[in-house]
């Protein structure tokens, strides 16, 4: 088995045994991988506290039958600052766990690594709405893996839509008008405003999404849609979004 170099971000960790934790890691050049970090939890380990969730690395790893090995890591950015801030956290933690469910294992794609550390990295400083950089990442990586959600035409009849409350077609990946989504079994009501605001979510760049300052329901509207929208492409739920929402809720 072959020893090799990554750049990697710590998605999750978790025990195995008494002094061994298990990650899983999303690389620049090998997509999602698992692997056991060896004696972390004893006192005197070698890797300290450097394999955190959040943290981005200069990994040195052996690959393995089942897992890989931690051979090394040297910290590139460790994300000190999410993990010590609740509401940044709990938004950091479902863009990480978007990413993991997202990937198979091993499976690379193009600009996904990279917009995590962008994003990350822009959590990380000053932020007016966590909330939308949220449902931002979200529908963005749906996009970047394939499910591009179509909203400006009805995938049904093919009609452009301005202006009018129409549904989302969880299924389809799109927008349907008020006369094609009677009949849908998967839908979700999405108002104009909410479809304005998602549009704007996919077509700006994360930073300036840092900048926008939207009222708390725009903001709530979004990213329930964007937590629905990749539900359904992921076929499976996402943890963090009753966390998030209820956080939300409770402000």
């Amino acid at each position: 088995m072959a020893t090799y170099k990554e750049e990697a971000i710590v998605l999750r960790a978790y025990d195995l045994g008494e002094a061994d934790r298990i990650l899983s890691l999303i690389t620049a050049g090998r997509g999602l991988r698992r692997a056991v970090a060896k004696g972390i939890k004893r006192t005197r380990s070698k890797f300290g506290g450097r394999l955190e969730p959040f943290t981005r690395l200069h990994a040195v790893l052996h690959e393995g039958r089942n897992l890989d090995t931690v051979v090394q890591a040297e910290i590139v950015r460790s994300h000190a600052p999410l993990r010590a801030d609740f509401a940044k956290f709990l938004f950091g933690e479902a863009m990480l766990e978007m990413i993991e469910k997202s990937l198979h294992e091993d499976q690379n794609i193009p600009r996904l690594f990279d917009a995590l550390c962008v994003t990350l990295d822009i959590l990380e400083g000053d932020v007016e709405d966590p909330a939308l950089l949220l449902a931002a990442f979200e529908l963005k990586v749906c996009a970047l893996i394939g499910y591009h959600p179509r909203l400006d035409r009805c995938l049904h009849c093919g009609r452009k839509i301005e202006g009018e409350r129409v549904c989302m077609d969880l299924c389809g990946g799109g927008i349907a008008c008020d006369s094609c989504s009677s009949s849908l079994e998967s839908r979700l009501a999405v108002s104009p405003e909410n479809l304005s605001l998602m549009r704007s979510l996919l077509n700006e760049d994360m930073a300036t999404i840092a900048k926008r300052g939207e009222s708390h329901r725009a903001s709530r509207d979004a990213l329930v849609t964007a937590f629905r929208f990749s539900e359904s492409f992921l076929d499976r739920p996402l943890k963090t979004r009753q966390v998030v929402l209820h956080y939300l809720d409770s402000r």
